[in-house]
């Protein structure tokens, strides 16, 4: 332990790395990840020309979702825009629009929408799909008010509240869903190049040589980098919640102690990669592909669990990642109490033991590749 201290003090870059790293991610993805639509330039072939039309344009143009920019004149230069990718959403207003309207008959739009990004254009349907709605549903009421009718269209009112991100902001489900991507991203990286410096230097046949116990040679190692990395990525979580303005709403300790396993267990991750490569190049390779990969898809962090198939589902158990995202969201959004998310937890130490076992088995014998 005392000299893997010692080796982690004389390696700068290593400490760059711990240090830097996980807030430059943090805060890179942060700000480049966005769900949402904002100010998405529309295209409006208006072939009616009337002050109704342009009611109906105002409608998108006045809210934050849609900018309106392009007027074409003809339709070959409307779907031009969206083949060139000048705009997602291409809205064509026949001529007659307003005549229908004013005869209280069905008057039909067109939107053509840009659905090579598949999750993008759900959200145009859905925005313009409301606004239409919305339009709609005031022309019904002015016309039953003008036959002296004084009802309220919408028969059915839901009242929709929202809990535990109350503002539906981005930034509060991404940050609680990035902590453990940059945690798990770059932990192991670091830790899997403890073993294997030795092994490229020869100095590992002294410890086979000894009479230390496997368990005791990992623990050794793996202690310095639990509790250098905890304290570090500990101000990463403080300074996200900050920066970001993230709700805290759960118990510290709780979060800590959450925080220090998945440690643990994103570090044995890294040395059990040492235990199966001979150099150092080899094993940074492995740490990427097995650790900041899995935790994007299945780290619970962007994309839902639950949408993926029952297998898949399965198979994110092999990455931590999963397990802490759970906890970060339950303490800081929900205020859970710890028996109400206690499966991750147990999840998170399950996996501490596995991982610890399975890293000095492969130490056993002294028998490492």
């Amino acid at each position: 332990m005392r000299a893997e201290l010692a080796h982690i003090r004389r390696d700068p870059v290593s400490l760059i790395v711990a240090l830097f790293m996980p807030f430059f991610m943090l805060f890179l993805f942060g700000y480049s990840l966005c769900l949402e639509l904002r100010d998405l330039p529309v295209a409006v072939f208006d072939l009616d020309q009337s002050q109704e039309s342009r009611k109906y344009i105002d409608r998108f143009d006045n809210t934050s979702y849609f900018d309106v920019r392009f007027f074409p004149d003809n339709y070959d230069l409307a779907v031009n825009y969206l083949d060139s990718g000048k705009t997602r959403l291409v809205i064509i207003i026949p001529s007659g629009f307003s005549r229908k309207i004013s005869e209280n008959r069905p008057a039909r739009i067109q939107a053509l929408v840009d659905a090579s990004f598949v999750n993008s254009a759900q959200f145009i349907v859905n925005y313009i799909s409301g606004i239409n709605a919305a339009y709609s549903g005031e022309l019904a009421s002015e016309f039953l008010k003008s036959r002296g009718i004084r009802r309220d269209i919408e028969l059915v009112q839901l009242a929709c509240r929202s809990w535990h991100n109350q503002s539906l902001r981005d930034f509060t489900f991404i940050i609680t869903g990035l902590f453990s991507v940059v945690i798990m991203g770059f932990v192991p990286i670091l830790s899997a190049l403890a073993i294997v410096r030795e092994k490229e230097s020869g100095s590992i046949q002294q410890i086979f040589s000894s009479p230390i116990k496997a368990y005791e040679y990992i623990a050794g190692k793996m202690a310095p980098y639990v509790i250098f990395l905890t304290i570090d990525n500990l101000l990463v979580l403080i300074s996200g919640i900050w920066w970001f303005d993230l709700p805290f709403r759960g118990n510290v300790l709780t979060l800590l102690f959450a925080l220090s396993l998945f440690i643990f267990a994103t570090v044995a991750i890294g040395f059990f990669i040492s235990t199966l490569t001979k150099n150092q190049l080899t094993a940074m390779l492995l740490a990427v592909v097995f650790t900041l990969m899995p935790a994007f898809i299945f780290g619970d962090a962007i994309t839902p669990l639950k949408n993926m198939p029952e297998g898949w589902q399965l198979y994110s158990c092999l990455f931590p990642a999963r397990f802490f995202t759970g906890v970060s969201r339950a303490v800081l959004l929900k205020g859970a109490a710890i028996q109400d998310y206690w499966e991750d937890m147990a999840s998170l130490f399950a996996y501490c033991v596995v991982i610890f076992a399975v890293s000095s088995w492969r130490l056993k014998g002294k028998t490492v590749v």
